[in-house]
């Protein structure tokens, strides 16, 4: 079995890239926590939980707005995370973070599957 990962170019840091963050609309932690209630219950949300209890001022404003909107229908659900700073290419409240952007590691699958979505060059 190959691992197609070993074709792709060695990504020295996530630094100023930010494509992962370019499909997500938002914190996808903080969103299954907004949605379903049942996730602050789960043992596996534990760290999610607390973070998420603790945001206040801009960055639970824009996941609230980014909530309402996508709802409405109003924004894209697959567009770049409302915590991105777009022309940095970096998370504006990167403390905060939830799990799934903590975990998401420079050079895994998930890390050369949104590169190539991305259409970065040396993917094809």
């Amino acid at each position: 079995m190959s691992d197609s990962s070993f074709n792709f170019p060695i990504v020295e840091s996530c630094n100023g890239c930010g494509v992962c963050c370019h499909v997500q609309g938002a914190p996808p932690d903080f969103v299954a926590l907004s949605l379903n209630p049942h996730f602050r219950e789960d043992p596996s949300f534990a760290e999610d939980v607390e973070r998420f209890d603790q945001l206040s001022g801009e960055p639970r404003d824009l996941l609230s707005a980014y909530l309402k909107q996508s709802a409405a229908g109003e924004i894209p659900t697959d567009g770049p995370c409302v915590w991105l700073d777009a022309k940095k290419e970096q998370c504006r409240f990167y403390d905060q973070r939830p799990s799934t952007c903590r975990v998401f590691e420079v050079n895994s699958p998930g890390c050369h599957f949104y590169r190539k979505l991305s259409g970065i060059e040396g993917y094809s």
